[in-house]
């Protein structure tokens, strides 16, 4: 849920320091005034006192702002940071991440400009990649785990020659994703504001769900007014074959890891990519798309016009005409069949409401669960952490204290790259990590988290000899389950006997990237990268850490699965492990 607009509560901010320079900003009779924003009723007066600019929200005390770069001015010990474009009478605020757009009232904005798309500069978009790269090699902990620093540098110079002559600012955008893809890292990623940032967030997608499977795209949901059958194979779309669409998305997004499949999967399972969605953003948006495809029941290749949907109709249409297809809203789940002799414990994510709830939610469900278990003398249980979209790790930990035999203490260490001076001397930003992960300098230079409040991963857990389970135990994955999912995979293969079947995760099985992070506002675009702070070492075997889980039995759903809504990795470990008929 998007946090309340406060100007005062901000704990978490980043925005690059810059080296020491003469600021030359306009005069500041060009910044005052009284700003508005359409998503809040607060208002931010901008008024100055001799040199000084200061601003003061309606209803709180007033502050200085210091000149941070052309147009740009901080308040440092809130973290606040203030971006104007007088141009357009704009002023952006961004707080812990969260951005917004204020305009100046009884502001008339020069004719033409908002008539015409937003065209970027090449020493506009090359100074914020230089920031963008800058902030990343100072501040991620996770950069280079799959790249060398040459190849990361390598990359940027390729991106760079892109941006050598005027581009869209949704091209820009584009270039940024690829830029983030290089890093193979689920927590770290792009995001547009202000005009940019509406202009993508009202792009219409592709009225299909799909399934990709052998490199092939398939209509699995049809939300478009024409009569495809689902199963059709989309062949190309304007003359882009789908092994090429692919191609092109896997240059622009990626997971935790190299691996190409679990990105793949997420294209037909992910709000944040969804193929219908992501498409109109990598290969530009129209008011109508030619669909080559093969048809499902005539097996004929046909072509056809397709019409995009809002994001709301698409969303509407998909509950309409596929309800049952609709993921539960659900942390967690339990079912028992006393008289087939199993149980299934379907874990959605690893935290119930927030990452603040008390922290007996999860032991204490897993309680009642185990008790059940042992009273029916269940001897077959599923684990399903398909679709698991991560959470606290030590959720995934507490589970595993009814399986294993001794102690484990699952996470090795959480480091970051600075401490709150290194972070206020690279970024000008105080932040609270000392206060909240006690941190300590290692002889690497690196800062360890010694404080475990909030996570309990790096705390030893017992086994819990009450309802502890000693039957067969599977756990189904897929490219689906991410962070602290994948880490869930990666420790029940390591500690307890678990049999993986499904597909390889998009979460790392035994390290990973998170827990706090901060945003990063280009000065000159309207684009943004956020980058995550924290970098965690698991307890698995080294060989292994760096790629998301491996099934022991890789199973996928055909294309026929999926449109008479079977569930083939259940039907096998049902048939095959358990050894129990399917009705």
């Amino acid at each position: 849920m998007k946090k309340t607009l406060t100007l005062l509560s901000i704990f978490i901010k980043f925005t690059f320091g810059l080296a020491a320079q003469t600021i030359i900003t306009p005069p500041l009779e060009s910044y005052l005034g009284i700003y508005s924003s359409k998503k809040s009723s607060l208002r931010i007066t901008i008024s100055k006192n001799d040199t000084t600019l200061i601003a003061q929200a309606n209803g709180q005390n007033a502050f200085p702002l210091e000149a941070h770069a052309k147009d740009q001015f901080m308040y440092y010990k809130a973290g606040i940071e203030l971006l104007f474009n007088t141009s357009k009478g704009e002023m952006t605020v961004n707080q812990d991440g969260d951005i917004s757009l204020f305009i100046r009232d009884n502001f008339t904005p020069v004719m033409g400009i908002a008539q015409n798309p937003t065209i970027y500069q090449p020493e506009d978009m090359q100074a914020d990649l230089n920031k963008f790269k800058s902030a990343l090699i100072k501040t991620h902990p996770g950069l280079y785990t799959n790249q060398s620093p040459e190849k990361f540098e390598e990359t940027v110079d390729k991106l760079m020659l892109e941006t050598s002559k005027p581009l869209l600012a949704t091209d820009f955008y584009k270039i940024v994703l690829k830029m983030i893809a290089t890093i193979h890292d689920d927590h770290t990623s792009v995001k547009a504001f202000n005009h940019l940032g509406d202009i993508i967030a009202n792009q219409k997608w592709l009225p299909f769900q799909i399934y990709v499977k052998d490199e092939r795209i398939f209509i699995v949901n049809n939300l478009s007014n024409l009569q495809i059958p689902e199963g059709s194979e989309i062949l190309a779309i304007d003359d882009h074959l789908s092994n090429e669409i692919l191609s092109e998305i896997l240059e622009h997004f990626s997971s935790d890891g190299i691996s190409e499949s679990p990105t793949l999967h997420k294209l037909g399972v992910s709000y944040f990519t969804l193929f219908g969605k992501i498409y109109p953003q990598i290969f530009g948006e129209k008011s109508s798309y030619n669909i080559s495809y093969r048809d499902y029941k005539s097996n004929k290749i046909l072509t056809a016009q397709v019409e995009p949907l809002s994001e709301q109709n698409y969303i509407a249409l998909k509950e309409k005409r596929y309800p049952l297809t609709i993921p539960s809203a659900d942390a967690f789940n339990f079912t028992l069949n006393k008289q087939r002799n199993h149980a299934i414990i379907k874990i959605n994510r690893f935290f119930k409401d927030s990452f603040h709830e008390p922290e007996n939610t999860f032991p204490d469900y897993y309680k009642k669960c185990f008790k059940e278990i042992s009273a029916n003398k269940i001897k077959n249980l599923i684990i399903d952490l398909r679709d698991n979209s991560g959470g606290k790790a030590g959720n995934a930990a507490y589970l595993l204290q009814y399986f294993i035999d001794k102690p484990i203490i699952p996470a090795k260490e959480k480091i970051t790259l600075g401490n709150d001076e290194y972070f206020l001397k690279t970024t000008g930003v105080k932040l609270r990590l000392n206060e909240d992960y006690g941190l300590a300098r290692q002889m690497n230079g690196t800062f360890k988290v010694t404080k475990y409040d909030a996570l309990r991963e790096l705390e030893k857990f017992d086994p819990i000899e009450e309802y502890h389970f000693n039957g067969k135990l599977v756990v189904l994955i897929n490219g689906g389950v991410v962070s602290a999912g994948g880490t869930a995979a990666g420790l029940f293969k390591e500690y307890t006997n678990a049999i993986l079947v499904g597909r390889e995760t998009s979460g790392y099985a035994g390290t990973g990237n998170g827990v706090q992070k901060i945003s990063i506002l280009g000065g000159h675009t309207e684009t943004a990268i956020t980058i995550p702070l924290l970098h965690g070492v698991y307890a698995i075997n080294p060989i292994i850490q760096k790629r998301g889980a491996i099934p022991d039995y890789e199973i996928s759903n055909s294309v026929q699965d999926v449109l008479e809504n079977r569930d083939a990795a259940m039907e096998f470990v049902f048939k095959n492990l358990f050894k129990i008929k399917t009705k």
